[in-house]
């Protein structure tokens, strides 16, 4: 496993209780984990996090060959305790008020609350507490407790209205846009409470919804709505503020390559590097008004060049004539990207039941303190005897007749 060895870590120290399951909160938490903390995930084998069933089947029936959850929770660890049983729960509060700096959970509301693990009931034992909780609508208002995942996410908070073509359906995004956009909110927001706890040294709670992450990331085209009244509609690849605007078809199958002229300027420039065709002097498209309105046709024409090229020889030609463009990029294509490659991007990782595998870095870099993936996912309560032994202090007795009733499970 790639790391960089005697490097400090800007979180080194930093202890941290993680519940929950699922994307959101465990990528939020990876932040800190990659640079130094030291996350304990509490799971249960009776009610396994969901992303560890994915995969299962008959012939593979091991909660430890779940390449996404092993992949989003690389540098944890994880001990197993069953909290429907009161007793399981009175261990995790013990092991947040005795030893965590931080708690971070993505239940539902009413979760944390029926266990007596809500920030109300652990600030009075725990005053500088920074709890951080991250579910699909928050803590507060009438749907507070709605139980939802990704997926509604992304349509609540109005991606999917935007995504797709103006004669079509709404279609939304492969992949869930709250579970990516949230974590980058929590994970600052710890930071800043962390912040505040050394000057003040108080406590403090952080309610993320999920839906108000994506839906201030759509803040341009809500200030569309504030100032104008207007509600954009979707309109496939295009844009009303250039043209050509889109994704053009490249030899090969299903190669493509996007390219966007913002001014007419650019189009005089992309106009060079297709070879000045005779159909690019039609006067229609000299203006930016022009080309949108036969957008159809231009379209066609410029796919009659991009066609006879390569994605690559493409987007060469058109970013050699300082014209936007860039290849769609496969999942095959991004593992072998050079740029990424150059930054260390893709991390290979051995695992113990999964064999070898690839993680990924979290997109950015710190010059005196990088993080680093120096762990594997965790194993299904991989740290069980080090948590209940160094850090619970439970005698061997202890152990057996929980381990025995199914409490550390």
């Amino acid at each position: 496993m790639e790391h960089e060895q005697g490097k400090p870590r800007a979180l080194a120290g930093l202890k941290v209780v993680e519940l929950g399951g699922g994307a959101a909160g465990p990528i939020a938490i990876r932040h800190l984990a990659d640079h130094g903390a030291t996350v304990i995930r509490i799971e249960s084998a009776s009610r396994p996090d969901f992303l560890r069933v994915l995969g299962l089947s008959k012939t593979n029936k091991s909660l430890d060959r779940a390449p996404m959850f092993m992949m989003l929770n690389c540098n944890k660890m994880s001990v197993a305790l069953n909290l429907s049983d009161r007793r399981g729960v009175d261990l995790a509060r013990r092991l947040i008020v005795e030893w965590a700096d931080v708690l971070a959970e993505n239940y539902a509301p009413k979760a944390m609350k029926k266990w007596g693990l809500d920030y109300e009931s652990l600030v009075e034992i725990k005053p500088d507490l920074i709890m951080v909780s991250t579910c699909l609508m928050g803590q507060t208002g009438p749907n507070k407790d709605y139980p939802g995942f990704g997926g509604q996410g992304s349509a609540i908070s109005g991606f999917n209205f935007l995504t797709g073509w103006p004669d079509r359906e709404a279609t939304g995004q492969h992949g869930t846009i709250t579970d990516s956009l949230a974590p980058r909110f929590v994970a600052a927001a710890v930071l800043a409470a962390l912040l505040r706890k050394k000057k003040t040294g108080e406590g403090t709670y952080i309610d993320v919804a999920q839906v108000e992450t994506a839906a201030y990331s759509l803040s341009g085209w809500m200030l569309e709505y504030f100032a104008n009244g207007d509600v954009v509609q979707r309109d496939g690849n295009r844009s009303r503020v250039a043209a050509p605007h889109g994704a053009f078809p490249c030899r090969g199958e299903d190669r493509w390559c996007t390219i966007a002229c913002h001014d007419d300027a650019d189009w005089q420039r992309l106009t060079r590097a297709m070879g000045s065709p005779g159909w690019a002097l039609d006067p229609r498209f000299a203006t930016l008004a022009g080309r949108q309105r036969c957008e159809d046709e231009l379209e066609s024409l410029i796919s009659s060049w991009t066609r006879e090229k390569s994605s690559e020889e493409v987007m060469s030609a058109a970013q050699s004539a300082s014209v936007e463009a860039g290849v769609v990029e496969t999942a095959f294509d991004l593992n072998a990207d050079p740029q990424l490659a150059a930054r260390g991007h893709f991390v290979p990782v051995q695992h113990e039941v999964l064999g070898p595998h690839t993680c990924e870095r979290l997109g950015y870099a710190l010059s005196t303190t990088p993080g680093a993936i120096e762990r594997q996912g965790p194993l299904l309560g991989e740290h069980s005897a080090y948590v209940y032994r160094d850090l619970l202090r439970l005698s061997d007795d202890e152990i057996a007749t929980l381990r025995t009733d199914g409490v550390l499970s």
